[in-house]
């Protein structure tokens, strides 16, 4: 009896196992860039060159190979998805970006987040207020 029971125990927890798997399997292909060798390898290449151009320490790399695997993905998807809207394309864009350096200032150091914007060409810190200043 006590075999029996292990048994259907083990039945049990292996067909919830399989089950599990099969829908993280169709979680991860319902985003194919997500897991693209090719992502992976450009995503590496870039923080590769983030660690040659704002000195990343160890911890900085592992932490933003992810992000810009997850960023490469997330532009990959925008680009596809909205080919034919080029407005529609270029907002997502923007906001992929902005979402990229929130996190990004959770993980570099001041000076290495003002390098990174100035080297993707935008102003190194945002104007204070848009007023004129007359009152």
């Amino acid at each position: 009896m006590y075999k029996l029971t292990i048994a259907l125990i083990a039945f049990l927890l292996a067909i919830a196992s399989f089950s599990a798997q099969a829908q993280m399997s169709d979680r991860l292909s319902e985003h194919p860039t997500m897991n693209t060798k090719a992502t992976a390898n450009e995503a590496a290449a870039v923080t590769r060159d983030m660690v040659n151009h704002l000195h990343l320490n160890e911890g900085q790399f592992l932490k933003l190979l992810p992000l810009n695997r997850t960023k490469l993905a997330g532009l990959n998807s925008i680009n596809r998805e909205y080919k034919n809207d080029e407005a529609t394309r270029a907002a997502k864009a923007a906001e992929l970006e902005a979402q990229y350096e929130q996190e990004c200032s959770r993980i570099l150091t001041p000076s290495q987040l003002s390098q990174l914007q100035q080297e993707h060409g935008q102003p190194a810190t945002a104007p204070a207020s848009t007023g004129n200043g007359l009152g």
